[in-house]
């Protein structure tokens, strides 16, 4: 029988091997949910390399819950921004939709990233 984390793993592959690659322009933004830590990148999958990153990690109150990870979504946005990309491709890394992944998701629209 299947952990739920290989269960995940295994959505994951299927989920990115449907998803349009990343590049310099339209990165893959990638999350990864922790028991104590959020962490987003943008990875160009042509060249192999992180754009741009983010994690509760770099926060002064180190906390895994939905205002937390605003907070990351709004860095993330930031160091988009300064990376001067504008549109993305997002992958859910086969988490289900809602909760901390849509709060993540609805701060980035707030935020002008464009997906």
């Amino acid at each position: 029988m299947l952990s739920r984390n290989q269960k995940r793993k295994a959505k994951h592959l299927k989920i990115t091997n449907k998803l349009a690659k990343g590049t310099s322009e339209v990165p893959r933004v990638v999350v990864f949910k922790s028991l104590h830590n959020f962490y987003a990148q943008a990875i160009n999958d042509l060249n192999h390399t992180t754009l741009a990153s983010a994690s509760s990690k770099e926060l002064a109150e180190k906390r895994n819950n939905i205002n937390s990870v605003k907070l990351v979504a709004k860095i993330f946005a930031k160091n988009l921004k300064t990376a001067k990309i504008e549109s993305i491709v997002f992958d859910r890394s086969g988490y289900i939709y809602h909760g901390k992944l849509a709060a993540f998701c609805d701060t980035l629209r707030e935020e002008g990233i464009k997906f």
